[in-house]
C-alpha cells in the first residue's frame, strides 16, 4: 500500500489506522513524507505496526514523484494507494485482491462514500460497476475513477510506464494502461471513504489550469485515443474545448464511441451514455 502525504497532521492518522485494520497481516504500508512541515512524522511515528514503513524526503518532489519512489522501494505482487486524508473502509482488501486474482483484470477501481466534517455529511457514490470493456470508452471523456481506489497487480503498473511527473498522475496512467492494453474495471462495492474539504488541490482552477496546459499528459490523451479509438485528435474533452478544431473533435469522439458502444451490455451503455453528457456541446 503506497500513501504519500505531505503536510497531513489532521487526517492522517484515520488514514493509517483505517488502512491497518484493512489490511492483511504479510501486507506493508509504505508512507513517503513529502517534507512536511507540520506535525506528520510524528503522528505517522506513534504507530508501532511493523508493516509501518516510513521514508522521509527532505525536499518536496510531489505526488508523481513520490509514488514512483515508492514503486522502486517496493517489491510486492499487488500495489494499492491510499491518500492522507480519506478513510479505508474494513473489507477493501478481501474484496479488491478477490477480484483481481482471477487474472482477468490488471487495475481494478471502486466507488467511494464522500464525506464532509463539521458538520459530518456522508455522500454515497452510486454502487454501480464499469466493466474492463467499458472503462477505456469512459477514460475518453473524462477520469472517472478515484485514484485512492485503486488496487493493482505490480505488473500492470510497470506494464503502463509506471507514475510520471505530471499534472494529474493518475488519469496519465490509467491512458497509458489502456493504450498498452491493460485490462481496468471498476467495481460495485465501495472500498473507501473519500473526503472532501477546501484544501483539495484537485478542485481549484489553478489545477484545471496546469492540466490543461501539460503537454506530457495531452501526449497520452492523443497516444490513448489513436490506439483505443483510431482517433486523431490534439484536444482534451472538457479542457480544450476552445480550440478551433475541438467541435469536430468532439463531434468525432462522440460518434466513435457510440460505435465502440454497441458491444456493451444495456446497462454498460446507459452508464456510458451519462459520461457522454460531459461532452461539450
Amino acid at each position: 500500500m503506497l500513501l504519500p502525504v505531505r503536510d497531513g497532521e489532521a487526517t492522517v492518522r484515520h488514514a493509517v489506522a483505517s488502512t491497518l485494520r484493512a489490511m492483511p497481516r504479510d501486507a506493508e504500508l509504505v508512507i513517503w513524507d513529502d517534507a512536511s512541515t507540520d506535525r506528520t512524522v510524528a503522528v505517522i511515528e506513534n504507530f508501532s505496526d511493523r508493516r509501518v514503513r516510513l521514508i522521509r524526503s527532505d525536499r518536496a518532489v510531489g505526488v508523481g514523484a513520490a509514488l514512483r519512489a515508492l514503486c522502486d522501494r517496493t517489491d510486492s505482487r499487488f500495489v494499492a494507494r491510499m491518500d492522507a486524508d480519506d478513510v479505508c473502509l474494513p473489507w477493501r482488501f478481501a474484496a479488491q485482491s478477490a477480484g483481481l486474482r482471477d487474472g482477468r483484470r490488471g487495475i481494478l477501481f471502486s466507488p467511494v462514500l464522500r464525506f464532509r466534517t463539521a458538520p459530518l455529511r456522508v455522500l454515497p457514490s452510486a454502487p454501480v460497476a464499469v466493466s474492463a470493456q467499458a472503462l477505456p470508452l469512459h477514460l475518453a471523456v473524462m477520469c472517472v475513477v478515484m485514484h485512492p481506489t485503486m488496487f493493482a497487480t505490480r505488473r500492470a503498473v510497470e506494464t503502463a510506464g509506471g507514475y510520471r511527473d505530471v499534472s494529474a498522475e493518475d488519469y496519465d496512467l490509467w491512458l497509458r494502461a489502456a493504450t498498452a492494453g491493460v485490462p481496468m474495471a471498476r467495481s460495485s462495492l465501495p472500498t473507501l471513504a473519500y473526503r472532501r474539504h477546501v484544501a483539495q488541490v484537485s478542485s481549484t482552477a489553478e489545477y484545471a489550469r496546469r492540466v490543461s496546459g501539460d503537454g506530457l499528459l495531452a501526449q497520452s490523451y492523443r497516444d490513448f485515443a489513436r490506439a483505443t479509438l483510431d482517433l486523431d485528435v490534439d484536444w482534451m474533452p472538457g479542457l480544450s474545448a476552445a480550440l478551433p478544431d475541438a467541435a469536430r473533435g468532439v463531434r468525432e469522439l462522440r460518434a466513435r464511441l457510440e460505435e465502440r458502444s454497441a458491444g456493451l451490455t444495456a446497462w454498460q451503455r446507459h452508464l456510458l451514455q451519462r459520461t457522454m453528457r460531459r461532452l461539450p456541446a
